[in-house]
């Protein structure tokens, strides 16, 4: 067994995503280590069948960490999770997490334990999917009593292919267009679009809390770290006691818009 002097974490990634690993390692920071295991290739399959697929290999895939002493185990997916629904979803991971004998979840649970921490029940979602992957969305985080106030596809929007070809300018502008709801934080759900630089960007000008499926998956991983020394970046931290002021207003337009602690 390998030995480190800080704590090590582990994510799952999709085979082709190339965003998760650097976004989740600049929420992360120094502490703790992040190590990376990869879901199987699918040829010739569309992202429906792709996503069956992966819900089958989640276990198969954590267990090629081998023996690394990991702190906790998330898998970078949000869609393979949608149809089934959160219990299941949570069934699953719970499963998987026995077998492993360490804390494992999904990024749509982490997101999912996240709004419930700070208290979140109403939800505006803004995700990189086709309508029917739309639809699996707003069907899960309803039945795990959310109520969703909008769910609009990014890549409708910008003509954009997949999440993978959305850049944080393009993102940037297009969520300063948006219509505000009252109580409902905007989730960016995909762990393949880029992120971080919006959210960097728009944390001290937009009056709604701003969250993605990857500052989820930082805040979870961080919460099963007992070192004191994993507590996030200094943009986590921003993002973070954001969604704390956020939450713990009762009116949201009076939130300083130049909250930044550090």
């Amino acid at each position: 067994m390998i030995h480190h002097s800080s704590e090590s974490v582990g994510i799952i990634v999709p085979p082709s995503n190339p965003t998760l690993e650097i976004e989740i390692k600049s929420l992360l920071g120094d502490s703790p280590y992040l190590y990376t295991s990869r879901l199987p290739v699918f040829p010739n399959s569309d992202l429906s069948q792709r996503n069956t697929g992966y819900l089958a290999n989640y276990l198969d895939t954590a267990r090629r960490f081998g023996s690394l002493p990991l702190s906790a185990m998330i898998v970078g997916l949000t869609g393979s999770n949608y149809a089934d629904g959160p219990d299941a979803d949570r069934a699953r991971c719970d499963a998987i997490a026995e077998e492993l004998n360490a804390p494992f979840t999904t990024c749509s649970l982490a997101i999912l334990d996240l709004l419930k921490s700070f208290g979140f029940s109403r939800l505006h979602l803004e995700l990189p999917y086709p309508d029917w992957l739309i639809r699996e969305a707003k069907k899960y985080w309803q039945r795990a009593g959310i109520e969703v106030v909008a769910a609009n596809s990014i890549l409708d929007a910008l003509g954009a292919s997949d999440a993978y070809t959305i850049d944080s300018h393009q993102l940037d502008q297009y969520l300063s267009s948006l219509t505000l709801h009252a109580g409902a934080p905007i989730l960016l759900s995909g762990t393949g679009m880029r992120t971080t630089g919006a959210l960097e960007d728009l944390v001290d000008r937009l009056q709604t809390p701003l969250l993605s499926s990857n500052l989820a998956a930082a805040h979870w991983l961080l919460k099963h770290c007992d070192s004191d020394q994993c507590n996030g970046s200094v943009l986590f931290k921003k993002l973070i006691e954001k969604l704390k002021k956020f939450s713990t207003s009762s009116d949201w337009s009076q939130v300083d818009a130049f909250f930044n602690p550090y």
